[in-house]
């Protein structure tokens, strides 16, 4: 009798042990999902918001600039050159390592119609030449069109993005976005890039490199508020329904705050921190 309640005991011990492993196994797994998606959203959004504020910066831009200073510099890490109505910011063939702590090659290439882009009802598109950030190439198509003023008096835009991110380390970010983006702060002072903060919201998909969808909401009630002297979005949250119809939130932080730091949040109050790129 001692020895089977004995046996017993260490069949119930193997199988608890088994159970908690494969729990833990799941909850791993679970935990790398939800971060995967939010990573791959945190890099996609970060990257085209990049190049249009490159882009913009480059509009009044000839020759050396370097990305989010006030003003073109010596040494600077891309060349620009205006040709009728486009703009070419050149990075050049190789890595250049830019203030932003970035590394670019490439060119950005951005066309402009009906004016500045700070003009009411222009619009400039924004398309790649071999372009790489951080090494992965940036294709496709950004069109940002100027609506003029809200009931604020602050200029906005409609954005629309559709666009590609090939990681270098294999596999392939899609997007099909479309964003208000609000200018909410600078715009009187147009030669000083420093104090410019944008305000971005918007709806869209997002498909991952093994072909799963996500759809991405942006409330304009918490936008991405995006702040040209700082190197990551500030503040804002992204609802993203996975496949499943789970839902998920990426939370860049409630008050604007220059850092790289930022939650996925789970229906059940679950926190996941994550290091955005």
């Amino acid at each position: 009798m001692r020895k089977y309640t004995f046996v017993l005991s260490v069949c119930l011990a193997i199988a608890a042990t088994a159970i908690i492993f494969s729990a833990c196994r799941k909850k791993a797994a679970a935990t790398t999902e939800d971060t995967g998606y939010a990573a791959d959203h945190a890099t996609a959004e970060q990257t085209f918001t990049d190049v249009q504020t490159i882009s913009d910066q480059a509009s009044s831009t000839t020759g050396s600039l370097n990305f989010r200073t006030t003003a073109t510099t010596s040494g600077g890490c891309a060349t620009v050159t205006h040709s009728n109505d486009s703009v070419i910011i050149d990075f050049g063939p190789t890595d250049c390592h830019c203030h932003d702590g970035r590394t670019r090659r490439g060119k950005i290439i951005a066309t402009f119609t009906g004016g500045h882009y700070a003009d009411s009802g222009s619009q400039h598109t924004i398309t790649f030449d071999n372009f790489y950030q951080n090494d992965n190439k940036i294709t496709g198509t950004k069109t940002i069109t100027n609506m003029g003023r809200n009931a604020l008096g602050q200029p906005y835009f409609s954005v629309m993005v559709v666009g590609a991110i090939t990681r270098n380390g294999g596999g392939t970010i899609s997007v099909n976005w479309t964003r208000t983006r609000t200018w909410v702060a600078g715009y009187n002072t147009l030669s000083d890039w420093s104090d410019d903060v944008y305000h971005v919201s918007g709806t869209g998909t997002i498909t991952r490199a093994d072909g799963s969808d996500v759809n991405v909401a942006i409330d304009p009630a918490t936008p991405l508020v995006v702040a040209l002297n700082c190197h990551w979005i500030e503040a804002g949250s992204v609802v993203y329904t996975m496949p499943g119809s789970r839902i998920r939130t990426l939370n860049y932080g409630d008050t604007p705050a220059c850092d790289d730091n930022a939650q996925v949040v789970l229906p059940n109050g679950k926190l996941y921190n994550i290091t955005l790129p």
